[in-house]
């Protein structure tokens, strides 16, 4: 009778569990995003804010607003100038310096009227702008992770050092649970202060189509998926320097080691495989170092005899085809401080770098990245010491 009763209604229990499972899966999606109307951070100058800060499930955005100061015009590039935006972890900590590229500039608009929501396989574009004329766009990165509690915001390669960039340094990364979002009302009452204290400003299209319009709700204002061809504004011609509202950043003496995080991690979808002779080396295509094995933790090689036979194969191919140049992948096993493993990481590669430079093979040649955990190798999704690796691609034009 009991067997009978579950049998019979089988078909109502799974629909029942799995309606359950579905609103459990939008109730996490919904957690995930929110907005940080009160965001804190330096800037050099008063003519330009951040207005909020949306974290999406899969993007970081970033709200900006700037006062015309002079007129001129004002051009957005797509995201492989050298002028585009990035975000970066600020010198004064210490270790590497990490990056995030932007994917988009998004919903540009002058005086609250749009001009462009987004813009796709267009290298740059340009507007002519007036004194008082108010500049409105969102800008797009992968979200960023939950270990990151501050970033900086630069405009271009070396904007740092430059006062006339729309920099803005110590961002404060906030969570879900931080009591200090605010509320749109507060981002509201902050914009409207900003825009008062310049008498020139001109008159809107609509005062609150780009405000009012953005409360709670969540939803990407652009497509999600990420395009290289997006644009980004770059508006340095059009600026003069008005009062400079906080001390400029110090800077290290020392450059640190970068690295750019492009897009989300993922696992790699391929099994590189192992370097046992110099004839497994083969342009642009990745294999993986068998003999160079690290313990957990470490970044010496665990059996340095064997490591450095495997290493001289890498310099056996370098001297049989000059043009070759090498790049090194480390990683790390998933488990672990995703900070502290890109440093292992990072660690692991040099110190390969390091014997190849020992036997004779120039540095210029030789370019390193690293990857922490986020790229464990099929077999070892779920963790292992073989994930503790270095691996190494042969890259030339032509096929030796």
């Amino acid at each position: 009778m009991r067997i009978l009763f579950f049998t019979n209604h089988l078909p109502k229990i799974t629909m029942f569990l799995l309606l359950f499972l579905f609103s459990g899966i939008e109730t996490v999606s919904a957690i995930s995003s929110f907005f940080d109307y009160l965001p804190k951070y330096r800037k050099f100058k008063s003519h330009y804010q951040i207005d909020k800060i949306e974290y999406q499930e899969k993007r970081t955005i970033i709200h900006f607003r700037y006062v015309v100061q002079e007129s001129g015009s004002a051009t957005f590039y797509n995201g492989n100038h050298p002028n585009s935006w990035y975000l970066r972890t600020p010198p004064r900590m210490r270790g590497l310096e990490i990056q995030f590229k932007q994917l988009e500039v998004a919903n540009i608009a002058i005086n609250n009227e749009v001009k462009r929501s987004s813009l796709t396989n267009v290298p740059e574009i340009s507007y002519d702008l007036k004194r008082g004329d108010v500049v409105t766009c969102q800008v797009h990165f992968v979200r960023i992770p939950r270990y990151i509690r501050m970033l900086d915001l630069i405009e271009g390669k070396d904007g740092h050092l430059d006062q006339d960039k729309f920099n803005c340094f110590d961002i404060m990364i906030k969570t879900k649970e931080n009591p200090l979002l605010g509320k749109s009302e507060n981002m509201l009452a902050v914009v409207n202060r900003f825009e008062k204290s310049f008498n020139y400003i001109k008159p809107k299209v609509s005062e609150e189509a780009t405000l009012a319009s953005t409360n709670s709700s969540t939803r990407p204002t652009t497509s999600s998926a990420p395009t290289s061809s997006s644009i980004r504004p770059s508006t340095t011609a059009s600026t003069t320097r008005p009062r400079t509202t906080s001390t400029r950043p110090s800077t290290t003496s020392t450059p640190r080691e970068v690295v750019n995080i492009i897009q989300n991690p993922e696992p790699i979808d391929y099994m590189p495989g192992a370097l046992s002779a110099v004839g497994d080396l083969e342009c642009n295509t990745r294999v993986y170092l068998p003999n160079v094995v690290f313990k957990e933790n470490e970044t010496k090689f665990s059996g340095r005899v064997k490591a450095i036979q495997n290493i001289r194969y890498v310099v056996e191919y370098v001297n049989t085809y000059a043009e070759a140049r090498i790049n090194l992948y480390g990683h790390t096993d998933i488990h672990g401080n995703p900070r502290k493993n890109l440093d292992l990481s990072r660690e692991r590669a040099l110190a390969v770098k390091r014997e190849l430079v020992n036997m004779g093979v120039n540095p210029n040649k030789i370019s390193v990245f690293f990857f922490g955990g986020s790229q464990p190798l099929p077999k070892y999704r779920n963790g292992g010491g073989a994930n503790r690796r270095v691996e190494v691609e042969p890259i030339c034009s032509n096929k030796n």
